[in-house]
């Protein structure tokens, strides 16, 4: 019992060692983009636009403010939302402006897209989500490792994806709320990168797949339960247009 006990008592050491790791790694993360965004906004002549993200709950959200006219509240919204990390962009204070979720459709500043390129998107869009009805991406449990049944579901989606030339898919991860929020994030990540690997592996260019893991903070379902955390873990496919920035509100199917 006594060799037992020292065996538990080293696998809850290695679990809190890997956490606080995490941990570190994410708010050292975090703090290296917001330096990075406060140095392109700085390049483009925006050095009064302040810049922050939260770190605790860590998050990959950037919030801007700064007394500036509109048009350079638009200007770093974009110039934001394009750097690499940044999941989207937000500004406070003032006049507030919605965020690039919801507010830039394409990247001509925010103007919608033409009813020829939303034709296109559709399309492709209603193509992916006929491939994927009815059907999840799956993985094994705490894991990014993708399940034989998602292997094929995957071949499915490439060849759904292929008539949809120059168009940009991204694929967004989801958790539920159980566990550790940057644990999930970071697992969501990880899904969402594999996801990504294996469109491209199966013939889509890599240029035109993107991934983000959101972890849980974009649940489908409130509250929690087998049924709410089922819909919440997900991967989320949403076609657009190379230049333009999608919300995932009308993402299709999912993965546990």
């Amino acid at each position: 019992m006594e060799v037992e006990g020292k065996i538990l008592t080293g696998i809850a050491a290695t679990a809190l060692l890997a956490l606080v790791g995490h941990y570190g790694t994410g708010d050292k993360y975090i703090s290296g983009l917001e330096n990075t965004v406060k140095t392109e906004l700085t390049a483009q002549g925006m050095d009064s636009v302040n810049v922050s993200f939260a770190h605790s709950p860590l998050s990959r959200k950037a919030v801007l403010d700064g007394d500036v006219s509109d048009e350079v509240k638009q200007k770093a919204l974009n110039a934001v939302s394009e750097i690499s990390g940044v999941s989207s962009a937000v500004w406070v204070g003032n006049g507030v402006l919605a965020d690039t979720e919801t507010s830039i459709k394409a990247g001509d500043g925010g103007k919608a897209l033409d009813p020829a390129a939303q034709t296109v998107v559709k399309k492709c869009q209603a193509s992916v989500d006929k491939a994927m009805e009815g059907k999840k991406l799956s993985f094994r449990s705490g894991s990014a490792y993708v399940s034989p049944a998602s292997n094929k579901l995957l071949d499915e989606v490439a060849a759904a994806l292929k008539p949809c030339s120059g168009l940009t898919i991204d694929v967004g991860g989801h958790t539920d709320g159980a566990g550790n929020a940057e644990v999930n994030k970071i697992l969501s990540q990880e899904r969402a990168d594999r996801v990504r690997a294996g469109l491209i592996e199966r013939g889509i260019a890599e240029n035109l797949v993107t991934s983000t893991g959101y972890g849980a903070e974009r649940p489908l379902a409130k509250g929690r339960g087998a049924e709410a955390d089922a819909q919440n873990r997900r991967i989320e496919l949403k076609a657009r247009t190379a230049d333009a920035k999608t919300s995932n509100n009308e993402n299709s199917q999912q993965g546990e």
